[in-house]
C-alpha cells in the first residue's frame, strides 16, 4: 500500500508540474500578445505534446482562463492588506502604488480579471466568489485607512471608496494603456499617484467633507 501511495503522489507531482508548465506558457503568450490571443494549439506545440492530450488538464481555454482569474485575484487580496505609510495621504498612494505594481509585473490577469479581453469568458462561480472576497477585503482595508485617520467624506463610505477605487483602477488601466513598459512612478499616469492621493485628503479631511 504504502508503495502504490508513493507512486500516486508521484503521478499528481507531474500533474501538478505539467500544469503549471501550462499556465506559464498561457501566460507567456499573453503577456506578449494579449489575453485574447491565447491558443490551445499553440500551447500544445510548445509543452511538446498534441493538442488533444491537454484536455487532461484542462478541458477548455476558458478553464486556464479561470484558473489565471483565481490565482490573480488571490495574489491580489495578499499584497492588498498591507498598504504603507503613516498619514491618510500616503497609506491612499501605497494602495494604488501596490495596484498598479500588480497590472505592470502581471499584465495578463490584470486584462482577465478587470478588461473582459475573452468575450465568452465566464469566471466560474468559485473564482467569482474569490474575487469579491478580495474585493472586500480591498475595500475593507481602505474603510480602515478612514477610520484610523478619522476622515469623514461627507458622503456614504461605500460611495467613498467607489470613488477611490475608480480612481484607482482608472490611474493603472491608463498606465498599462500608455506605458505599460515604465515602473510604477514613471510616465504620464504613474507619476501622478501622489497628487491622486492628495485630492482626497484635501476634499475629505474637514469633518463636513463634499458636504461643505
Amino acid at each position: 500500500m504504502a508503495k502504490y501511495t508513493t507512486i500516486n503522489n508521484r503521478r499528481k507531482q507531474a500533474r501538478e508540474e505539467i500544469i503549471e508548465d501550462i499556465l506559464k506558457i498561457a501566460r507567456e503568450m499573453m503577456q506578449k500578445d494579449g489575453a485574447g490571443a491565447l491558443s490551445f494549439n499553440a500551447i500544445a506545440r510548445k509543452l511538446g505534446i498534441k493538442p488533444p492530450s491537454l484536455y487532461t488538464y484542462f478541458d477548455s481555454k476558458n478553464a486556464i482562463y479561470d484558473m489565471l482569474f483565481q490565482r490573480g485575484f488571490i495574489l491580489l487580496d495578499e499584497r492588498m492588506k498591507d498598504p504603507e505609510g503613516e498619514t491618510f495621504d500616503q497609506k491612499i498612494a501605497s494602495v494604488f502604488k501596490i495596484y498598479m505594481m500588480f497590472a505592470y509585473e502581471n499584465p495578463d490577469m490584470f486584462q482577465i480579471m478587470f478588461h473582459r479581453p475573452v468575450p465568452d469568458f465566464v469566471p466560474s462561480d468559485e473564482s467569482m466568489a474569490i474575487s469579491l472576497r478580495s474585493l472586500s477585503d480591498a475595500q475593507n482595508a481602505i474603510r480602515e485607512i478612514f477610520e484610523s485617520e478619522e476622515i469623514n467624506p461627507g458622503i456614504p463610505y461605500d460611495q467613498a471608496l467607489d470613488i477611490i477605487i475608480s480612481m484607482m483602477h482608472g490611474l493603472a488601466s491608463m498606465h498599462m494603456a500608455n506605458h505599460p513598459n515604465l515602473p510604477v512612478g514613471e510616465g504620464r499616469f504613474g507619476q501622478v499617484i501622489d497628487h491622486a492621493a492628495k485630492i482626497f485628503s484635501q476634499a475629505w479631511r474637514s469633518n463636513e467633507g463634499l458636504n461643505n
